[in-house]
């Protein structure tokens, strides 16, 4: 067998021309992927504000079931793009794939009332691979951020009566990224990110006049279509500690950029016919398309993780972003600084190949608390925190006669909150995704 750390030099040719193939893969499902995330429905009301409801830190199912942390876990068969270091510890012979979705179902309320929604959608898809021991290389696609809303406003105004205000809003920007990490010693990593972010927002307000048969609604239209890049950077310690126990401190951070966009605006007068709902277009008011720029804040997480060997791993994570610098058109959006701290702990009854099967199926639980980026005035005038709280678990389920799996991730939350007239959402999550881990350069044998 070859030792992994004396791989030999003559192999780096052999590994660039076999990682073409993976390459040209990657890039189609990159096309893919795009053509499911853009049918992704996110169903929230609060997505109506700032960027969107942010994507989840873990684009990996593995550690969505450790209640998302991600900035000190590593490992020879997973892909972490949440701290790009952890590349540098994925096995130098194999490659890997992961792919995964997600299902969704909400119970959204207020103090009067409540509705239900859900939804499905692709997750994220990725593949990693050693150029040579000490350098590694992934590149994938997920969505950054979403958006899927509809939001009606009533008002009582004087001398005019009821008018109805309807904001509605969907799509979002997706992240394309190829990712690098280089191992510096026995117990140093460093990694990057380039990230391509593309897609088209919509958003609408509509205003409406139902008391009225003389008065035209207006409906002023935005449509933005992003495409520019972004960076982060991530580093990792790792030592071994007590009887066969490492450590692990991550750090990452992600830098703050101005996104590029294509923005189209249109204003237009219509008129309903109540009877049938049938709108008719009466007059453009304004139609002007532009550049524009977003501006993505900075941020960034610690991590510390202990785990023995194939037995068990915990994991704890704190992230903080500047979102109240996040602007919009040139228009600062007048949100808040937001952070989130995140705990899990998996472990594996029995790791040997020939233990019974459920033996050898990975158990994961934690949870995770989210100081939201969002504050807002309710019908009492007073300003409520729309934070997030949940639990997760999950497994892995490993697939015969590989080192494949098959990874269940479950979260159960609560985002928002009731007071003041406010929106609280109740949600159930299940994620499933798919790990294939593959050795290269060595042939299988059959008796």
């Amino acid at each position: 067998m070859w030792e992994r750390g004396g791989v030999c030099a003559r192999l780096l040719n052999m590994r660039i021309s076999t990682i073409l193939k993976p390459i040209v893969v990657a890039t189609l499902l990159v096309v893919l992927g795009v053509g499911a995330f853009a049918q992704a429905d996110v169903d929230s009301p609060y997505s109506l504000f700032g960027p969107g409801q942010i994507n989840e830190r873990s684009m990996n199912t593995r550690l969505k079931g450790m209640g998302g942390v991600a900035n000190a876990m590593y490992d020879k068969g997973i892909i972490n793009a949440e701290n790009p270091a952890s590349y540098a510890k994925i096995d130098s012979l194999a490659f890997l794939f992961d792919a995964g979705f997600y299902f969704k179902a909400s119970t959204f309320s207020t103090s009067s009332r409540s509705e239900q929604g859900s939804n499905a959608s692709f997750d994220h898809i990725s593949m990693a691979f050693g150029l040579t021991p000490w350098w590694k290389m992934a590149i994938g696609v997920q969505p950054l951020t979403t958006a899927g809303y509809t939001v009606l406003v009533n008002q009582t105004v004087t001398d005019v009566g009821t008018t109805t205000t309807r904001f509605k809003g969907n799509g979002g920007i997706n992240q394309a990224f190829v990712g690098t990490a280089f191992k510096l010693g026995k117990h140093f990593a460093l990694g990057a990110n380039a990230y391509y972010l593309f897609g088209n927002s919509k958003s609408e307000t509509s205003l409406y006049f139902p008391d009225s048969t003389y008065m035209l609604g207006t409906r002023t239209s935005l449509d933005l279509m992003v495409h520019s890049f972004m960076f982060d950077y991530g580093a990792l310690f790792n030592t071994q500690v007590g009887n066969d126990m490492e450590l692990g401190v991550g750090l990452t951070y992600t830098q703050k950029i101005n996104v590029n966009a294509d923005q189209t605006l249109l204003i237009r007068s219509f008129e309903e016919d109540m009877s049938t709902d049938v709108e008719y277009i009466i007059d453009t008011i304004a139609s002007e398309k532009s550049a524009t720029k977003i501006t993505m804040p900075h941020g960034f997480g610690v991590g510390l993780s202990l785990q023995k060997g194939d037995e068990w791993a915990l994991g704890a994570d704190f992230n903080w972003t500047q979102w109240s610098k996040f602007a919009r058109q040139g228009n600062i959006e007048g949100l808040r600084d937001s952070w989130q701290a995140s705990v899990g702990f998996e472990f594996t009854p029995r790791h040997t190949t020939i233990s019974g099967y459920f033996s050898r199926v990975t158990y994961r639980f934690g949870g995770f608390y989210e100081h939201g980026f969002i504050n807002l005035k309710g019908k009492d005038d007073i300003n409520h925190n729309i934070n997030k709280v949940g639990i997760t678990a999950g497994m892995s389920l490993p697939l015969p006669r590989t080192q494949s799996k098959v990874n269940l991730a479950f979260e159960a939350g609560q985002y928002g909150t009731r007071e003041g007239g406010l929106i609280q959402e109740r949600y159930a999550k299940l994620s499933v995704g798919i790990a294939v881990f593959e050795h290269w350069f060595q042939k299988r044998k059959y008796k």
